[in-house]
């Protein structure tokens, strides 16, 4: 019962951002330890308060009467789920849909037929006409304080398959929303923006980390957003924007990744592009191959146990937040040890886990269990190492 409270206060303070009050919490456990090294004491002492200030500056909030937000890919998922968060909070929501007419549409239609405080509006990211009739429509009824922040959630998911497999109309299908989308609606309301000091957040995604050989077309647009969020916060310094990226983890149960945006399950997906490649290609790879990446895939649906309520409220920080984070990475404890894993180790052993994982030579089955891995060691390595130097004192 122990173990198990105290993994749920560990997964729950990183899963909820909070990890500045669990390493104060840390910091201040050694410094009682090491109350013998009065040096080591008071700089850990000093560590845990620094951490302990930050914490609570990143629980202030400004006030949400009178601003404005505008959520795109609001029909389902992530977005659907913020716009109804956002407005429960007091911001005026223009919550942006593909399909005016889609369930989620009419579900926002109601709450903002309710408050008027949400507005629903049917833009394709990939029109400029869309975009500009949009920008047109929330000039029209932004609230007094103006449009306080923009979330650029719409996104396209891929065909599964290798970067060879995949077809030029599905790069240009991916990027056309998932980078060239964001880019389009950002620069049409950045001047809005700038005029309120507010806020721009873009979802990226745990595969700008963890590069994904089966989800290669997704996975590019992932890291060029990754990219232009990073630049464009420099570029907003001087306007005290703030520009926040998320990064969901595997959350692909509460998305409509793992059926491609409805259009069929992985499995069928992946075996249909398979069946349109060149014979010659079909040769030199197998089909064995395309079936063990088939399972990895599926087994990775079945470890999507996340809840999406962690990135909404990730989402809803950048938003809300008087200091907000520059990056959110919302994931679980092992899926955080995995992509740091991917980005820090040699490329030669990050490669050979890959390969291993997608060979099946390494079971991946264990990949809920590289927090226990990695942290169960290291906690008894700091704990042995504390005793030690308390013995040493004695």
């Amino acid at each position: 019962m122990i173990c198990e409270k105290t993994e749920a206060f560990i997964v729950g303070s990183i899963m909820e951002q909070n990890w500045q009050l669990f390493l104060s919490f840390l910091c201040f456990n050694f410094a009682y330890f090491l109350s013998n090294f009065s040096l080591v004491c008071y700089l850990l002492c000093a560590a845990g308060l620094t951490l302990l200030i930050s914490t609570f500056f990143n629980t202030l909030s400004i006030t949400s009467n009178g601003r404005g937000v505008l959520v795109t890919g609001c029909d389902t998922g992530f977005g659907h789920e913020l716009a109804k968060k956002l407005h429960s909070d007091g911001f005026t929501v223009f919550a942006g849909c593909l399909d005016g007419r889609s369930n989620g549409a009419i579900r926002l239609k109601r709450l903002g037929d309710e408050s008027g405080r949400l507005h629903v509006i049917a833009i394709d990211v990939t029109s400029q006409e869309d975009v500009d009739k949009t920008l047109r429509y929330v000039e029209a009824n932004l609230p007094e304080k103006g449009l306080w922040g923009l979330v650029n959630n719409a996104g396209q998911s891929s065909t599964p398959g290798f970067l060879e497999w995949t077809p030029m109309k599905i790069y240009e299908t991916v990027m056309a929303v998932n980078v060239f989308g964001v880019i389009r609606v950002t620069n049409a309301f950045l001047p809005l923006i700038r005029k309120s000091q507010g806020r721009i957040v873009n979802v990226s995604s745990i595969l700008a980390r963890t590069l994904s050989p089966f989800a290669g077309s997704y996975t590019i647009t992932k890291n060029v957003i990754d990219a232009y969020t990073t630049i464009l916060r420099l570029e907003m310094n001087r306007f005290n924007v703030k520009v926040v990226v998320v990064e969901p983890g595997n959350f692909m149960t509460a998305t409509n990744f793992s059926t491609c945006n409805g259009q069929g399950g992985f499995a069928f997906n992946a075996r249909r592009l398979w069946d349109q490649l060149d014979e010659k290609i079909q040769n030199d790879y197998g089909k064995e191959c395309l079936e063990r990446q088939i399972f990895v895939a599926e087994k990775l649906v079945e470890m999507s146990e996340g809840e999406p309520s962690y990135v909404v409220n990730a989402m809803a920080s950048g938003i809300r937040r008087l200091y907000p984070k520059d990056r959110y990475f919302v994931a679980s404890l092992s899926e955080k040890f995995m992509a740091w894993g991917m980005q820090y180790l040699p490329l030669c052993i990050s490669d050979l886990l890959v390969s291993g994982i997608e060979s099946h030579a390494i079971p991946i089955a264990i990949v809920p269990y590289v927090k226990y891995i990695v942290l169960v060691p290291s906690i008894v390595i700091l704990l042995l190492l504390a005793a030690i130097l308390r013995t040493i004192s004695a």
